[in-house]
């Protein structure tokens, strides 16, 4: 279950607790299957500690005390506080996995109001706001481990697109990034009181149209030989002269 780059700092910690003689409440050290209830007990502990005082004042030490742990426990599941903080927020449970109904907008509208719901919680907001402000390294691994809702949406419109729903030239992560980022701007900005099922209908509407099979494309190249068409032609103009 642990994840392979945490190799070397499980061996570190297992050292550390064997010496310090520190077996606070942790059923998994090396060769044991990790308790699932300490599992709950973190996670559960980062969101609470998120929402009552925020990202800054979040560490290991303090989750670690609330969940009646020790730090050790919680490095052997995650690398640093951003990973944490991330899959404690961001991950998805088997309950939020929307049903394929076929209907490719009825489910990225079911799929949307999800998200809102829970960038809308304190936790997510703190999350987001501090992931934001971490160094680039872990901003960038941060970003991709809380990007489940995306790979959600992705996952949806590759099923509508081999349906023929949507064209096939279609690049289905740049579409899920066109509907996140409304969303999350709109949840940052305080404006998420006005995300309702029309804001949202129209949201899928936008971006399917452009991607379904009967719609025009756009090709970049010829747009942009036009315009230097029309900027070569100005500028003999004003040799010209």
């Amino acid at each position: 279950m642990g994840r392979p780059f945490c190799v070397r700092r499980i061996d570190l910690y297992d050292t550390v607790r064997i010496v310090m003689g520190d077996v606070k409440n942790d059923q998994s050290s090396a060769g044991r299957p990790r308790d699932p209830r300490l599992d709950a007990a973190i996670i559960d502990a980062t969101v609470e500690i998120l929402t009552e005082r925020g990202y800054n004042e979040l560490s290991l030490a303090a989750v670690a005390d609330q969940a009646d742990t020790t730090t050790a426990a919680i490095y052997r599941r995650y690398g640093s506080k951003s990973e944490l903080v991330a899959k404690a927020v961001f991950r998805t449970d088997g309950d939020d996995v929307v049903a394929d109904t076929g209907d490719v907008a009825a489910d990225l509208a079911t799929m949307i109001g999800w998200s809102v719901e829970k960038l809308q919680h304190p936790a997510a907001l703190a999350a987001i706001v501090g992931l934001l402000g971490e160094s680039k390294p872990e901003r960038k691994k941060s970003v991709a481990q809380s990007s489940a809702a995306s790979r959600l949406t992705a996952e949806r419109l590759e099923r509508a697109k081999a349906t023929g729903d949507l064209r096939a030239d279609v690049d289905t992560s740049v579409l899920a990034s066109l509907i996140d980022g409304p969303v999350l701007h709109a949840v940052l900005g305080g404006m998420a009181q006005q995300i309702d099922e029309e804001w949202i209908a129209q949201l899928v509407n936008v971006v399917l149209n452009g991607a379904r099979p009967e719609a025009t494309t756009v090709k970049s190249s010829g747009r942009h030989a036009k315009s230097q068409t029309h900027t070569n032609s100005m500028n003999r103009k004003v040799t010209s002269k």
